[in-house]
């Protein structure tokens, strides 16, 4: 049982659990588990506060097994004597770990440690420095208890750890740790702890791969080879449990794009490798209901991401499309100078999708990638109009993720699938605007998929809805857009242009109010707000502190001038 100090007294009531004896519970709980009722608690907080933990976890077959009698073998975290258990109790400790975040009940969850390093080039060197075990297991090094101190949240984090390594070392449970592994993702991802996200994500990819949640039966690879002697991991049984598989790929997926929507480092899934279907609606997976395969998406269909049949979309199958534009952008952003330069005629993609120059038109020219604008390219213009082709295609009913002119509650998921959008814009163009000309059509667009994150930072500030509860690319999206406010007020500055300026500063302040405010209660706003003012610094004070120097004149200057 654990010994953390919890305010029992605050938590609400849940529904009933089961009726046996105390003693009995007790004497066969797993050891370091919360007591059955705050353990129920935790579960549902983490349902309820997650916005995408109702897909990789079924949230009805989940809860009706933590309230069977803990000697039963259908409880979902229980080893008994006899060895049957449906899942390891290293699943329920992630889940206490990421509750912790979002309950009151919890007093002791520690204080927000941001690494040193904010930039991509500090991180890199902390992933090596800090050790590949330590890290890339999802859990930082045991020994080192001055960096992460013992409290209700990290103890529950080394025990998940310390029950999955011999399971995994015998590939046992291998779908419950990838479970695992997400809800740690999530819990170092909303602590600002980027380091342990990355090497997380590293390991959640590699471990969905070898499990094959990216591919479909229908599209399976060529070999002799049984399919069911092709991956590791358990076979699955029931339609639920397969929809439940496909969710797990389907937000890993989505997370190694948006975690690292700031980088250009290199994807471990490429979607020409993913042949799986589209997830099927939360309202089917969540009563059971099975989705026919014969008219399901997956990305090699045509027009997918423009293309939304009713009986098969929500706001995650649109986060996902979303994810999936976004991903392209940075691949594109990633692979065209070395594409180029190389002058490649192969038949190699210059991102997933999209067939190299030589088949699609686009031949290099003469010298490679430096004598050519990129926005020239048949790629470049086919993603520029996707994007918006996109935004287009999103159906009336899930066009107001906010709910200002429905009603309706804030859709955390379906927020971000509107943010997506003007982050990848930003993310193609930002390398080419030269925002110190007034038409510069990529400055131009930039600006305004900048303007339409605050449109959507604005709306979210009309609601009651607390910041908390919203996926935490909210946030990602809400710096691209601040810098690049930054850019454009640091051009109008130099330019004496103070009424533009003025509408840029307000903008900005916005962006860091939104920042601020989810920086009060995560490290990952905090880490945001940070990166930001860094920037600005770089940006605005250097030019003002530059601007403040004084002139130095050479003496063949001051001859020239003082005849």
């Amino acid at each position: 049982m654990s010994d953390f100090q919890v305010v029992v007294d605050e938590l609400e009531p849940s529904p009933p659990l089961w009726h046996g004896s105390t003693d009995v519970s007790m004497t066969v709980w797993p050891e370091n588990l919360p007591p059955p009722e705050l353990l129920h608690h935790l579960a549902e907080t983490v349902f309820n506060a997650v916005p995408l933990a109702v897909r990789v976890l079924h949230r009805p077959t989940f809860m009706a097994s933590l309230g069977l009698p803990p000697n039963s073998p259908r409880f979902p975290e229980m080893k008994l004597p006899s060895q049957l258990a449906l899942s390891p109790v290293w699943l329920l400790h992630a889940i206490c770990a990421l509750a912790s975040l979002y309950t009151p009940i919890v007093t002791d969850i520690g204080e927000i440690n941001l690494d040193d390093g904010l930039g991509a080039v500090a991180v890199s060197a902390g992933v090596f420095q800090g050790g590949a075990y330590g890290a890339g297991n999802g859990f930082r090094n045991a020994d080192h208890d001055d960096e992460d101190p013992f409290n209700f949240a990290t103890s529950h984090l080394r025990w998940s750890h310390e029950c999955s390594r011999k399971a995994i070392r015998r590939g046992k449970s291998m779908i419950e740790h990838a479970q695992r592994l997400i809800l740690v993702t999530w819990f170092y991802l909303s602590r600002g702890d980027f380091i342990s996200t990355i090497a997380c994500t590293s390991n959640l990819t590699k471990l969905i791969a070898s499990l094959g949640f990216n591919t479909s039966s229908v599209y399976s690879p060529l070999s002799r080879i049984p399919s069911e002697y092709l991956y590791t991991g358990r076979t699955v049984v029931g339609p639920t449990n397969e929809e439940m598989c496909r969710n797990i790929f389907w937000v890993a997926y989505a997370m190694e794009r948006l975690v690292n929507a700031t980088n250009v480092w290199t994807l471990s899934f490429e979607d020409m490798d993913c042949s799986q279907f589209l997830p099927c609606r939360l309202k089917d997976f969540t009563n059971g209901v099975t989705v026919p395969k014969q008219t399901r998406q997956h990305l090699l269909s045509r027009n997918m991401l423009v293309t939304h049949p009713p009986l098969f979309t929500d706001s995650f199958t649109l986060y996902v499309k979303a994810a999936v534009i976004f991903g392209q952008v940075r691949t594109f952003n990633r692979r065209y100078k070395q594409h180029y330069a190389l002058n490649v005629q192969s038949t190699g993609l210059l991102y997933d999708g999209w067939s190299s120059p030589s088949d699609s038109g686009s031949t290099p020219p003469p010298g490679g990638a430096k004598n050519r604008d990129p926005r020239e390219t048949k790629e470049f213009k086919a993603l520029d109009d996707l994007i918006g082709a996109f935004i287009a295609s999103i159906p009336k009913e899930f066009q107001d993720p906010v709910g200002r002119n429905t009603g309706a509650k804030l859709d955390p998921v379906l927020y971000v699938a509107h943010l997506l959008p003007h982050m990848a814009m930003i993310t193609l163009h930002d390398p080419h605007a030269n925002v110190s000309v007034a038409h510069d059509s990529s400055a131009q667009k930039i600006l305004l998929a900048a303007r339409g994150i605050l449109e959507l930072i604005y709306n979210v500030c009309g609601t009651a809805f607390d910041l908390l509860y919203l996926d935490h690319t909210s946030s990602t999206a809400w710096f691209l857009a601040g810098t690049t406010i930054i850019r454009f007020l640091a051009a109008k500055s130099a330019q004496g242009d103070e009424a533009e300026a003025a509408i840029l500063t307000e903008e900005l302040g916005a962006v860091k109010f939104m920042l601020t405010n989810l920086g009060d209660r995560t490290g990952i706003g905090l880490r945001q707000l940070k990166l930001l003012d860094m920037v600005y610094k770089l940006e605005i004070e250097a030019q003002v502190q530059a601007r403040k120097q004084p002139t130095v004149m050479s003496p063949a200057t001051i001859s020239a001038t003082n005849p």
